[in-house]
């Protein structure tokens, strides 16, 4: 598995934030809304957008209605009419860190129950804290160590 160097993650980290602030700034608004208010403020009706960009002037209008998902090629076409670009990018929910990390603890804590299930057949109960031991190991493998292939794999 290819490990992510810092600058990487940071990069990754700042598109994101910046794409969180991009979608702050639309205030709810859908992407047909925002077509449609673009459109306005140029002072330009939906068949001449039809015929810049190549498509129906129904379609046009069904997607600022919202009542059509544009695909990604008609939303380029439609705002390389209205003079703009189309920016796709992605937004995380969590820091990659913190994704990660979650996810170890997830596969960790399943290891965990597996043993101690066999364990609990054997009429043993392992104590709590030695679980949580067991549990932060198992992290600590997964993140930094050899098992970290295992990350991703249920």
């Amino acid at each position: 598995m290819k490990k992510c160097f810092s600058s990487e993650k940071l990069m990754l980290e700042d598109v994101s934030q910046v794409a969180e602030s991009l979608q702050s700034a639309m205030r709810g608004l859908s992407i047909g809304e925002f077509i449609k208010r673009i459109r306005s403020q140029l002072g330009m009706s939906q068949e001449v957008l039809a015929s810049r960009s190549g498509l129906p002037q129904p379609t046009v209008s069904r997607i600022e209605k919202g009542q059509k998902d544009p695909t990604l090629s008609m939303l380029s076409k439609v705002l390389a009419a209205l003079s703009c670009d189309l920016v796709v990018a992605p937004v995380l929910k969590q820091p990659i860190d913190a994704i990660r990390y979650k996810q170890a603890r997830h596969i960790a804590e399943k290891h965990v129950r597996y043993l101690r299930g066999t364990m609990s057949l054997e009429k043993q109960e392992p104590d709590k804290r030695l679980l949580e031991e067991l549990i932060k190991k198992e992290v600590g493998e997964l993140l930094y160590g050899s098992g970290g292939i295992k990350l991703w794999k249920e």
